[in-house]
């Protein structure tokens, strides 16, 4: 492969995430790092380049379109990783994963479509492999803290009981304003993608929590005794009712049994092999009355229940599914483009209570704490940190990585060894708590 041009290629810049995750790289890349800003639309694209005034280094511009593959091909074949915003990932995603496992480009996404994912692994992960790509998606909120957060839970249990983790569990709570609807804290590029699976009827995802482990045997084992269950329930450890995750309680335990399959293989792994992962959202966010949390759980719950009921026996969702779902999609979350106020972006966050107990009962307890709405801000701060991760561009030990390359989570990716990247993007783990 000729000589790469540039240390990373943003792809996407021109949309609401693309503008968030633009302003962070202008923030953080160093002196003299090569960059470029990409997409279809060059006017829109030159109208970013004020925002990066202040920057170590201005970044270039380039064109390209998912649908014409050598335009994709020459873009990554000129980089040495790629963050891609521009989804639906089911429409616009191939090319550029397909190109970036040839090339051995590193890839980074923000994919809620898990049966894209999975599509992926099956046709370009020995490609990626062999190449020395990371391909990641799912790279933003979802799940990134929240499959860090399982890595290093079941980590700190090892470390401190000797023992792997049996069962993980992370409670996931939305802070800052009031957020009145879930759509107040979401993004509109998941709800989107979610909606595009079910315009096809794609229903793997919302049925099976091992859609991404190629491992035959471990996938059945995880099928048979962790399927999903988006009961609503009371915790008294969270003081408030838990509800399914939103808006899609299908996007990150895949992830993160794709990791425990992708640590199977190590002796240093700390997750036992029938490790179970339980995650749950506080409503507290959305009421502060126990009767009114439990109306919006029970909602959500229903909602998320019916949606499985809904899948025919040749996997796919039936017409009322669909039609079902996409009403709750309408409601959880906003349309494409759209994003709250800078007041919302800078003073929203979340945060995580993790959980890991061994098969003898032992149990160790973490937090971690996001600062920046979950959906465009938390997202872009990650995303862009793990660009540069990837890149080589900090200079504070990230550049220390598990040497592991395919179709990757975030966890089995970067490991333990980012978080001071994470504590850029406004991440911060609390071991202990």
């Amino acid at each position: 492969m000729a000589a790469q041009k540039f240390d990373l290629v943003l792809f996407g810049a021109t949309g609401f995430t693309g503008v968030q995750t633009l302003k962070h790289l202008v923030q953080h890349v160093p002196s003299g790092f090569k960059w470029a800003i990409a997409g279809r639309n060059e006017a829109k694209l030159n109208a970013l380049l004020p925002l990066c005034a202040d920057a170590a280094s201005i970044p270039a511009i380039k064109i390209a379109d998912s649908a014409d593959v050598k335009s994709v091909e020459k873009l990554v074949a000129s980089t040495r990783v790629l963050i891609q915003l521009a989804g639906p990932y089911g429409t616009h995603g191939e090319s550029f994963v397909a190109a970036c496992a040839k090339h051995g480009t590193h890839y980074l996404d923000l994919s809620g479509e898990i049966g894209w994912v999975a599509d992926m692994i099956e046709r370009h992960h020995e490609t990626a492999v062999a190449s020395g790509a990371k391909i990641i998606p799912v790279c933003g909120f979802e799940a990134l803290p929240f499959d860090i957060a399982a890595l290093m839970i079941a980590d700190t249990l090892k470390a401190q009981t000797g023992e792997l983790a049996a069962s993980i569990e992370v409670i996931n709570r939305f802070t800052g304003p009031p957020a009145f609807r879930p759509r107040d804290v979401l993004s509109g590029g998941t709800t989107a993608s979610i909606k595009a699976m079910l315009d096809v009827g794609e229903a793997r995802a919302f049925s099976d929590p091992a859609v991404l482990v190629s491992d035959a045997a471990r996938a059945a084992m995880i099928r048979e005794r962790h399927p999903y269950d988006f009961r609503a329930r009371y915790s008294d450890e969270a003081g408030a009712w838990l509800a399914p995750t939103v808006p899609a309680p299908f996007v990150n335990p895949p992830v993160i049994y794709r990791t425990m399959s992708l640590f199977a293989s190590s002796r240093s792994s700390p997750f036992a092999r029938d490790c179970g992962y339980v995650e749950a959202m506080s409503t507290k966010s959305f009421a502060p009355f126990a009767l009114a949390q439990r109306v919006i759980a029970e909602m959500l719950s229903r909602s998320f229940i019916a949606m499985g009921a809904s899948i025919s026996r040749d996997g796919k969702l039936d017409r009322m599914g669909r039609s079902a779902a996409k009403t709750v999609l309408d409601w959880i979350g906003p349309n494409t483009g759209q994003g709250p106020s800078e007041k919302h972006l800078a003073e929203s966050g979340y945060t995580l209570r993790m959980r890991a107990t061994s098969a003898s009962g032992k149990t160790v307890s973490a937090r971690a704490k996001a600062s920046g709405h979950p959906g465009y801000r938390s997202t872009a701060m990650l995303v862009a940190e793990a660009g540069l991760t990837l890149a080589g561009a900090a200079a504070d030990g990230c550049r220390v990585l598990p040497r592991r390359s395919g179709v990757l989570t975030p966890a089995s990716a970067f490991g333990t060894s980012a978080t001071a990247a994470w504590q850029r993007a406004g991440l911060v783990f609390t071991m202990g708590e």
